[in-house]
């Protein structure tokens, strides 16, 4: 029991430690009742608002900004920073909704092709199956169910092509939509711009430097380059500005008339004039529509062509038919592929947006985090966040998701800010690891210059030093992957109550562990018996104790055992005493015996002579007497002189004619160990030792 109170004791003062620093709520409810926490919904005017005039603002500055300004004033802060953050939610749902219509179009494009593409084939079997088949026969009814399956093609075709309008009705209805799209062609025009002023400088390497050429070339592409600049700092003005602000409308037209030059001077150095392409796009879908609807199969093999309808009754070769719907079939693939370069170009804005947003929860974070400083309560836009924050991403559009990834590979947001924090946790860690071991290396060598300091001890610090660092490190990365550990504290926290209980018999080694450590009853290296075990200290750990037996044998033996057992050191000081003792008979010379035993131990060279060697007469029995000889050596030397010692008595008593025999009760008998003496008089054979 005293070591499981050892136990829980130990545990709880690392719970305590560990939920101290740890943000933590309790909240107590009744049994029979539930409480529902109300969050108050956010107050303040936006219109007072001084931060989000720079909505790129640095960080670093928003929080010198934000200090002098009263609660009040934050409510408005919170409530325009807010403002913002919705306005970017708003324009990445209507780019999302924007590219799911792009992608609905796109398909029934591709449905379409698809079906016409099976309708040609079909027209193509039964035009080679008509032209040796006669009617009634086997090969004209093959044929008529091959015109039936392009028939039934077509008519899939032409319904595809029509949801296909529909979808880009809606689009061009939905002003919204058409905001987003048009943001997506602008963007497209700025990377033709770009592509275009490459191309256009590689061709004037190929001019002759001072031609005139070469100087019109010149003068082409700095006009281009000055008109790409232009764009980018007046949609780099738009960003700064507040959404709805006379600032931001401003903006946008500067922005508008900038595209439109910069569209107007790459056309001319292309020297093409391209028509809209969404302008275009519907005019390729209205096309293939037109002609699908105008086209119409029947069972006899004819078709029927419309100039007007029900004038027109011509006959058409299955040929000429099949002609026209491998036409339309690649109007509609051209079309698709047209609009998928614009849904992509949709994507990459959707992910610029979504960097934008991280960007303003960013500042509207560290806007929230003094709004609490300060007595504020900032759960209603904290969850609104939270809220937002979650991305979607559509799988089926494998084309789309690869757009994604780039454009968030490519991102200062995105895969940028990511590659930096991945950066800074590899750096933390890496320092930490670096500092830890060379902290742990000083403390160790330190610790050494300590004489009589536990090796124990010692090793232990060296550990906690060198394995803390690294953990402390670790924790601290977490932070550059702007991971919180309030959370992570409180789970482990919760945690070591559990493992408490759970472990108390593990707790209650690690507990006797620390008490060995710092009573430090023993130390690796010394003899010592343990447990009724009897050997050298291997090792020590905070759980278990190994001792290396004289035979080469390993024990293990838990600290709850050894801290709570009998622990006798037999190797603590730097001197220790050489025992021996012997069994005489009564036949011999009792005083030329002890003379002969002091005057051997004492020429033994290891052998101190200060405390002097001793002689013992213990006891008289029926065969024998008991008697003992003892001397000091050093530590190190015991066994060995242990050894000599015994040694050097069975010589000196052959030369003496002093006989020696096993037979208790005759003649000389020498115990084996000092286990077969009596304990009591091992005791007063192991006096202290003298000051």
């Amino acid at each position: 029991m005293r070591y499981r109170f050892h136990a829980i004791a130990l545990a709880s003062v690392v719970c305590v430690f560990t939920l101290w620093g740890t943000p933590a709520r309790t909240e107590e409810k009744a049994p029979d009742e539930t409480k529902t926490e109300k969050v108050q919904p956010p107050s303040g005017d936006p219109k007072f608002a001084v931060t989000t005039q720079d909505p790129t603002v640095p960080v670093d500055e928003l929080q010198l900004l934000l200090k002098p300004l009263t609660l009040d004033e934050l409510q408005n802060e919170s409530a325009a920073w807010l403002i913002l953050l919705k306005d970017k939610v708003q324009k990445i749902s209507n780019a999302e909704i924007a590219i799911k219509r792009q992608n609905q179009s796109i398909n029934k494009q591709k449905e379409a092709s698809d079906s016409l593409d099976k309708s040609q084939e079909a027209l193509k079997a039964a035009e080679e199956q008509l032209k040796s088949a006669t009617p009634g026969s086997p090969e004209y009814a093959e044929a008529t169910k091959k015109l039936e399956e392009a028939k039934q093609n077509l008519k899939k075709g032409q319904e595809s092509i029509k949801e296909a309008k529909e979808a880009k009705k809606d689009i061009q209805k939905d002003d919204t939509l058409k905001e987003a799209i048009d943001k997506a062609k602008e963007t497209g025009e700025l990377d033709k711009a770009k592509e275009a002023l490459d191309q256009a400088k590689k061709q004037r390497e190929e001019l002759t430097a001072g031609s005139s050429a070469y100087d019109d070339a010149t003068k082409k592409i700095d006009k281009l380059e000055a008109a790409i600049k232009t764009f980018e700092e007046a949609q780099s003005k738009q960003k700064e500005s507040v959404p709805d602000s006379p600032e931001f409308k401003e903006a946008t037209k500067k922005l508008d008339a900038a595209q439109k030059s910069l569209q107007e001077i790459r056309e001319e150095i292309e020297g093409i004039k391209k028509p809209d392409a969404t302008k275009k796009s519907s005019q390729e879908l209205n096309k293939a529509a037109t002609a699908l609807d105008n086209t119409k199969i029947e069972g006899d093999g004819t078709t029927k062509v419309a100039g007007s309808v029900d004038t027109v009754k011509d006959k058409e070769s299955l040929q000429n038919k099949g002609n026209k719907i491998e036409k339309a079939a690649e109007q509609l693939d051209k079309n698709a592929e047209a609009e998928a370069k614009l849904k992509n170009q949709l994507v990459a804005n959707v992910t610029e947006l979504q960097s934008e947003r991280t960007a303003i929860v960013d500042r509207f974070k560290v806007v929230l985090a003094e709004l609490e400083r300060k007595g504020g309560d900032p759960k209603a836009y904290q969850q609104y966040i939270e809220a937002i924050s979650i991305v979607a991403v559509d799988l089926k559009d494998a084309e789309g998701a690869g757009v994604r990834l780039i454009s968030w590979v490519k991102s200062g947001e995105g895969g940028v800010r990511w590659a930096i924090n991945i950066g800074k946790f590899v750096g933390i860690v890496a320092v930490s690891v670096v500092v830890s071991q060379v902290l742990g290396n000083v403390i160790n060598k330190s610790l050494k210059q300590f004489d009589g300091g536990s090796e124990l001890l010692r090793q232990f610090i060296v550990m906690v030093v060198k394995r803390g660092g690294i953990v402390v490190g670790v924790l601290l990365a977490l932070t550059a992957l702007e991971v919180s550990l309030g959370p992570i504290l409180a789970l482990l926290g919760g945690a070591s109550f559990v493992l408490a209980f759970a472990l108390q018999s593990n707790l209650g080694n690690f507990a006797s562990g620390l008490m060995i450590m710092f009573n430090k009853p023993f130390d690796i290296g010394d003899e010592v018996k343990l447990d009724g075990i009897w050997g050298y200290v291997d090792s020590i750990s905070l759980a278990s104790t190994k001792i290396k037996g004289f035979a080469g044998q390993m024990y293990l033996i838990p600290n709850n055992n050894v801290w709570g057992g009998m622990i006798e050191n037999l190797t603590h000081t730097e001197i220790r005493k050489v025992c021996i003792w012997l069994r005489i008979g009564m036949n011999e010379d009792l005083v030329k015996v002890q003379k002969l035993l002091v005057e051997i131990i004492k020429s033994h060279p290891k052998i101190l002579q200060d405390p002097q060697p001793g002689k013992f007469l213990w006891s008289v029995e029926e065969y024998y007497f008991s008697i003992g000889v003892s001397g000091w050596t050093k530590t190190d030397d015991f066994w060995g002189v242990h050894e000599d010692v015994i040694q050097m008595i069975q010589e000196r008593f052959k030369q003496e004619n002093i006989p020696m025999s096993a037979t208790p009760g005759r003649n000389l008998y020498l115990p084996q160990t000092t286990s077969q003496i009596p304990h009591s008089v091992v005791e007063m054979l192991n006096p202290s030792i003298p000051e």
